[in-house]
């Protein structure tokens, strides 16, 4: 049980800061060998730009997850509590729909990846791998979705099991 509560709580912060970081000291053995060995390797920006959208996305789900997407909360503010919550939970319910959207149409595209046996340039790895973290990073996001906007609204004071206030 103690590991759900990890996973909820840090997973996505643990993928930003590994992935920054990775980012960063691949950043910097570039500067060092282009400047001082005189040498670049051409494996350095490919990574470096996969490795930014995967923090891309999985920065998508930590805002989820903290309730810090762009949202117009004036009609909430303005309306009576009640009809708030509905126009929050509409809202909500919008935004997961076309979370799922992206989800399948994400997924299609890295079967596609897949099928074409495509690969990167200087790497050599196939594209569909990397084209796969979109759909699972937005199914990330779909779930924090359900757990911090939808759930609280359905069900008022309860909190999901390892669900914890962001």
């Amino acid at each position: 049980m103690k590991l759900i509560v990890f996973f909820d709580r840090y997973f996505e912060e643990t993928l930003v800061v590994v992935l920054f970081s990775a980012i960063l000291l691949i950043g910097m053995e570039q500067v060092v060998t282009r400047y001082l060995l005189r040498s670049v390797h051409s494996w350095a920006e490919e990574m470096m730009r996969i490795l930014f959208v995967a923090l891309s996305l999985v920065s998508f789900s930590l805002c989820a997850k903290r309730r810090q997407h762009v949202k117009v909360e004036v009609l909430q503010l303005a309306l009576p509590q009640r009809l708030g919550r509905a126009v929050s939970l509409f809202a909500s319910l919008a935004f997961l729909g076309f979370t799922l959207l992206v989800v399948k149409y994400s997924y299609n595209i890295a079967l596609l990846q897949y099928e074409n046996t495509q690969t990167t340039a200087a790497m050599g790895i196939p594209t569909w791998t990397y084209f796969s973290l979109g759909p699972v990073f937005f199914l990330l996001m779909a779930f924090r979705i359900v757990q911090k906007d939808i759930f609280p609204l359905l069900f008022p004071g309860r909190e999901l099991k390892g669900s914890h206030p962001a």
